[in-house]
Order: C-alpha cells, then structure tokens, then sequence
C-alpha cells in the first residue's frame, strides 16, 4: 500500500502550483453548486476528487493551505448570502458587508482544510486504506466542526431522494459518510485510468462499491415502500401561512386595516379555516404582543374559537427571572391554540442563533456583552434557552390524539437535536405524527438561503420518517414526506394562505435514529480516535529509530 501512494505522489508532485490551486478551487466550487441548485446533487459525489488529487503526497502544511482554498472558494458561493444578511440587519454598505462576510468566510473555509490536513496527517502515518480515512475524517470534521449555520454535504442531496432513505439509521452524517466514500473511490479509478496511479489493491475497493450498491439499493426499495405506504395514510388538514413581512430594523409598523389584535395573518386564517383548515400555522415573524398586552390574547382567544380552528403561532414572551425580580428575561415562544382559542401547548426555543439571540461566552461579562450588543445593534435580541422539547396535542382527549413536535427557526438544522425532540415525544405521548418548523428567513433577501435551509430540513424527515410542515415568512415553504418526497412547495416573496392535505401514519415512534441519534457519529470519532492514536505511536516509533541511529 505504501509503494502505491509513494507511486502516485510522485506523479501528483508534478503539478504546478497554479494547476494544484485550480483543482482545489474548482473542489469548491463543484461542491456548492448542489447547495445552489438541488438539481445538480450529483456533483457532490465527485466534486472532491480534484482536491484529492491536488492534495496527493503533499506536505501537511501544503495540505492545509489547498484545503484552504476550496474552503473559501466554496464558502464564498454558497454563503454569499453573508453580504445581503450584513446589509439588511446591519445596514452596512456593500463593501464594509463583503470585508466582514469575508471573514466569515475564511472561518468556514477552515473545515475543507483540516478535512485535507487530517486526511493526509493519517494517511501517512498510518497503513489504514484512504477509503476509511476520508469518509472518517470528513464527517469528524463537518460533524465537530463550529459553526454559527451547520452544514453537511448530505442536505444538498434533498432531490436525491433514494440517497437519503438510509438516513433514518444513521442520520445526514450516514450520507456524508457515502458522498465522501464515492468521491474517494472514483478518485482512485480516474488516476489508475489516466495512467497516473499503479494498479491498487482492489479489494478494499471492492468493498467499497459493494457498500455503496447496497446503500443506494435500499434507498431504491425503501422509496418505493414508503411511497406506497404514504398512499393508504389518513390526512390532516393544514394551513400554511406565508405572510411575507420586510424585516427591518426600525420601529415596526402596523398594515392599515390591521392591529395587534387583528393582523394579516388572522384574516388569512379566517379564509383558510372557511376551507376546512384544521390546524392553521403561522411563521416566526414580527413580534405579536400576544403575552405582554391581555386585550390581544383575548382577541385571540375569541376569534379562534369563533373559527374552530387550531392554531400555531411564535411571539416573545417576557417573564421575570424567579431569583431576581427585577431582571426579565425573555424567551423565542412557539405555542398551540385549541378550537376554543385556548392555550394547550407552550414550547420555548432551545437552539438559540448566536450573536442574534444571545452572545456567546460574553452574557456574564458585562464589558464584552456590551461591545458587541453595540456591534450588532438591535438586530441582537438576547433570547433565554428553553430547558425541555414539548409535544402539541391536537384535542384534549387521549383518543385519536394529533401530537406535533415544534421547532423554531434553525432547529431545523440539528440531526440529532430533532432526533431527540422525537424520542422525548415518544415517551410521553407514544406516537408522534408531524414536524413543524416556523421560521423567518426574510434578513437574506432574495438569496439562496432560505431555500437552503428548507432543503436542510427535509432531512428531518426522512431521518425520523415523519411529515414535516416547514412554514417560512418569506417563503419557500414546504410539505415533505417522511421518504422525502415534497407533496407542496410556495413561491418565496409572495404572501398567501395556502390549504394542504397532509398524509401521516397514525402509530409513528419515529425511526432508528430518532432513538440512538448519537450511536453513528460516536462511533466515527471513536474510529477517528483511533487512526490518530496509531498514527502518533508511528510517529514516535520513527523518532526513536532516528535517535537510535
């Protein structure tokens, strides 16, 4: 094994220094072009292999820098939303928005190059084959990596749909895992086909593509099992409203024609529940003063009951803290009306978006929280964590109970944080029906972000094998299947009430994943532990030969 890397290295080293940097750039931009446009998913299964090979035999620090390079070149296309989220929550003109971004940029371009450095770090201190180490060490990284907006390869592959079924073991990390696996494999066959690489061992690879026809084989049948069974469900009938409001960092204004006691939203509620709406929903949105001022909750209350509807909704609520009543404290609320407009389930956010709705490792230090409170502005709303997951349950009665788990925003992004939304359900309710997220994705403007985020969240879905209603205010939002499959979809930028018919199976526990969330991703760093263990007692093994010598 090692005479065949040597080989290939030899080869790899003869490429320039402008050939190796647009290999690395053109990883990066081959990678995010499925987070740009889902419909070219498939890129993702080869757009390391230029990087793969640019990085062949190379020095870690070299390793490091042309990992570096597809990071940023991959950051920069599919977050260039950085500049217009600045512009709009900041005000920030276009330039000092594009200095700032680029800095969170090349924060995010670091997972592409520890990804490279410790691929190669392993590989050459090790004799365990590249088609472990890579797959390993790409999801380590995307899985421990830091980062403000998660991200992993597999939620570009949301019209993939037979990729994703086996998600509901090992969750988005299982798919990483794959993409890498496939990535790494092809890489081997392109340079042992273009003459560049001595035959290599085949049986590790063999290996290989038999893991990788047997995961796309149960996705194949799994999706045509799910598709069938999706058919004989009993539905709900939902509301989804998109109200389209302009996040601005003003003042709020009021629409003419409408109050706190009577939005847009209620008035779409009204056609929507004339339609036979059984639970309407709205998006995090504007602040409603639905638990500060008592003449809106009552409104609430009224026209609710009147309409005999069920209702989700998100608003601040403001509480006093129990040990010092002078300080309040504040909380992003997801709740459930009844049809007799009263409250029957409350759930406070948990996942909180830092540097909007706290700040991390400053809200003890008072000087610190103050420079960046002043750094942020009123964008910056410092929300309290919520200490519990909540299940909202459609009628009082133990009987034919409809029982949903809310999210709030980016929660939507965490695997194993909505796995363990789903368990903890189970074991209070024992069947869980349908996710619903509320988010408010309008301080990107006309991005892509809000698309990748609701790509993202099919993910849920299919990993837990429950429906999701993923309501935005600006729009896209969505219906997903548990197999995955997107049964309605808005247009973004265009306010509207929408009626959806929603398939759900009535004895859902969730999946595999939704009940060991942590079993695939442990096991990885326990196998990452392992390589680097090895790899640091051949390094020491090799110093003491020197020293001997």
């Amino acid at each position: 094994m090692l005479s065949i890397y040597s080989a290939s290295a030899t080869r790899a080293g003869s490429l320039t220094l402008p050939m190796l940097v647009m290999l690395c750039a053109l990883s990066g931009a081959l990678i995010s072009i499925p987070f740009l446009s889902p419909d070219h998913y498939w890129l993702a299964w080869v757009g390391f292999i230029p990087l793969l090979i640019a990085i062949e035999g190379a020095s870690l620090f070299k390793s490091y820098c042309l990992g570096a390079i597809a990071g940023v070149v991959f950051s920069v296309s599919a977050g260039y939303w950085v500049i217009d989220f600045l512009m709009l929550s900041k005000g920030y003109g276009v330039m000092f928005s594009a200095f700032t971004a680029a800095f969170f940029w090349l924060y995010c371009a670091q997972l592409f190059a520890l990804i490279a450095l410790g691929f190669n770090y392993i590989k050459q201190h090790t004799r365990v084959h590249e088609c472990l180490i890579f797959p390993v060490t790409l999801v380590s990284v995307y899985a421990a990596y830091p980062m403000i907006f998660t991200i992993h390869l597999g939620e570009s592959q949301s019209q993939f749909l037979i990729a994703l079924q086996a998600t509901e073991f090992v969750g988005v990390n299982g798919l990483d895992a794959i993409i890498a696996l496939s990535n790494v494999v092809l890489y081997r066959i392109v340079l042992t086909v273009s003459g560049q690489h001595v035959r290599p061992s085949k049986w590790p690879y063999a290996f290989a593509v038999l893991l990788l026809v047997c995961w796309f084989y149960y996705g194949w049948t799994s999706n045509l099992v799910w598709q069938s069974k999706i058919k004989q469900w009993g539905t709900v009938r939902v509301g989804l409203v998109q109200p389209n409001e302009i996040p601005t960092l003003e003042k709020q204004v009021l629409y003419p024609g409408y109050s706190r006691a009577y939005p847009p939203e209620m008035a779409m509620t009204e056609r929507l529940a004339s339609v036979g709406a059984e639970i309407v929903i709205w998006p995090e949105a504007k602040y409603k003063a639905y638990f500060d001022q008592p003449h809106v909750s009552e409104a609430y209350h009224h026209q609710i009951k009147a309409l005999n509807t069920r209702l989700i909704f998100q608003d601040i609520e403001r509480t006093q803290d129990t040990l010092n009543p002078s300080i309040n404290q504040q909380y992003n609320t997801a709740l459930m009306l009844s049809p007799q407009g009263d409250v029957i389930g409350k759930y406070q956010k948990m996942k909180r978006i830092a540097f909007g709705e706290y700040v991390p490792f400053a809200s003890d230090m008072p000087i610190l929280k103050n420079w960046v409170e002043g750094f942020f502005g009123t964008f910056l709303n410092e929300m309290q964590a919520g200490t519990a997951h909540q299940v909202f349950k459609s009628n009082d009665s133990q009987e034919n109970t409809f029982n949903i788990i809310p999210l709030i925003c980016y929660e939507t992004m965490f695997p194993q944080f909505v796995a363990n939304a789903v368990a903890d359900a189970v074991t209070k309710v024992k069947t869980v029906h349908l996710l619903v997220g509320l988010s408010s994705d309008g301080w990107f403007g006309m991005t892509h972000q809000p698309y990748q985020h609701v790509n993202a969240s099919i993910l849920r879905a299919v990993e837990n094998r429950l429906p999701l209603v993923h309501v935005l205010n600006n729009g896209p939002s969505i219906v997903a299947m548990p197999n995955g499959n997107v049964i309605f979809k808005t247009q973004a930028h265009q306010a509207g009430g929408y009626i959806v018919d929603v398939p759900y199976e009535a004895g859902s526990k969730g999946s595999f994943f939704s009940h060991h969330p942590q079993l695939f991703i442990y096991s990885v760093y326990g196998v990452l532990l392992y390589f680097y263990l090895c790899a640091f007692i051949n390094a020491w093994q090799l110093i003491r030969e020197k020293v001997r010598r």
